[in-house]
């Protein structure tokens, strides 16, 4: 395959999509930063809430405790009336032993009502406490909180730039280039353009046929890489290094000598 200026347009591409990866990557971190800021506050939200919860249902106990306390002191009250009603002594023992079992139904729906008042009162307290934490801890996180999200709108107006400027140099490059880099890039080999480093591939380092790097060199061509896949590419005309050079003749040598007795 030959690359002629889309390569250096494509590089460019490169550089901008490395830019955009590093943004992107903070980007998505950003939330997790700010939960990690926010995560002791939410616990206390969490908890006051569930003290708001416990608090409305200790005030449904104590108003329904309080109507059957109305009503059972109604009932004490007409029973202790009937007792100067009664005839026989054995209607007098039965509406005694309901006196008796409707005042034990009131002592104990007093002692109710009052354990409810000190779970209230407990409750009470504890959501003052939970205010007074919540507010001191919202003080504190609030300015880390807007760096965060003044930090996440500039990443975000820098990929939508670097984007736009992107997409811009996208249409000077070779289609067919563009797309082998690109499924490159999709699959995640990253990065997709790698230079020739001596006689070898710069990314797996894994060693290159002579002919292969003088195509490389001389020619601009772009080359797989065997091993790792990604494009291997050097400026049209401009070796690696002594080392590549060195090798290709080495190899030239090497295949001539293997050439020579079939000669």
């Amino acid at each position: 395959m030959r690359a002629t200026d889309s390569l250096e347009t494509l590089l460019s591409v490169q550089t901008v999509d490395k830019k955009l990866a590093d943004l992107e990557r903070r980007r998505d971190e950003i939330p997790s930063v700010k939960a990690d800021v926010s995560r002791e506050i939410t616990a206390l939200e969490h908890e006051r809430a569930e003290q708001a919860e416990a608090l409305e249902q200790v005030r449904l106990d104590r108003r329904r405790h309080e109507g059957e306390l109305e009503m059972q002191q109604e009932h004490l009250a007409r029973y202790e009336r009937q007792l100067n009603d009664v005839k026989t002594n054995v209607a007098y023992s039965a509406l005694l032993t309901e006196i008796q079992g409707t005042r034990r139904a009131i002592g104990e729906l007093e002692t109710e009502i009052l354990e409810e008042m000190e779970r209230r009162e407990t409750i009470d307290s504890r959501i003052r406490e939970i205010d007074a934490e919540l507010e001191v801890k919202r003080a504190a996180a609030a300015d880390k909180l807007k760096e965060l999200d003044e930090e996440l709108g500039s990443v975000e107006r820098e990929m939508a730039a670097l984007d736009s400027r992107r997409n811009g140099m996208v249409s000077e490059v070779s289609p067919n280039l563009y797309r082998l880099y690109d499924r490159l890039r999709r699959g995640r080999r990253f990065p997709a353009l790698v230079p020739l480093r001596g006689n070898a591939c710069g990314a797996c380092h894994g060693h290159l046929p002579p002919q292969v790097i003088r195509e490389i060199q001389h020619d601009g061509s772009l080359h797989p890489c065997e091993n790792c896949g990604v494009l291997i590419y050097t400026r049209p005309g401009v070796e690696a290094d002594n080392t590549s050079a060195q090798g290709a003749k080495a190899g030239d040598a090497q295949t001539q000598g293997a050439e020579a007795p079939r000669a």
